[in-house]
């Protein structure tokens, strides 16, 4: 099943990045955190679409997955897996 992402994501995606940035001062470390979290969210996705739980509180057949403290939220389509937004556990930012 492919994975899109949607634009609220990618918005969500420069935040985090920028943040990585400004703590770590590294590129480096940047980029290869927002490449593996990509990559975490395709793999797991594509082999096991319903890993996330159930967050029905986030609308209907909403499901949450969770990597290193941050929140992905996407949805189960007929032909492909949306990727709807990402934050940080502890900071709900929607």
């Amino acid at each position: 099943m492919k994975i899109r992402f949607s634009p609220k994501f990618y918005q969500r995606l420069d935040e985090i990045s920028d943040f990585i940035y400004n703590q770590s001062q590294s590129k480096t470390l940047t980029i290869r955190y927002i490449v593996n979290l990509k990559k975490h969210i395709d793999i797991s996705l594509t082999t096991f679409p319903k890993l996330g739980r159930p967050a029905e509180e986030f609308g209907e057949n909403i499901r949450k997955l969770v990597h290193q403290r941050y929140t992905i939220l996407y949805k189960i389509e007929k032909e492909y897996i949306l990727v709807i937004t990402i934050y940080k556990e502890n900071l709900p930012f929607l």
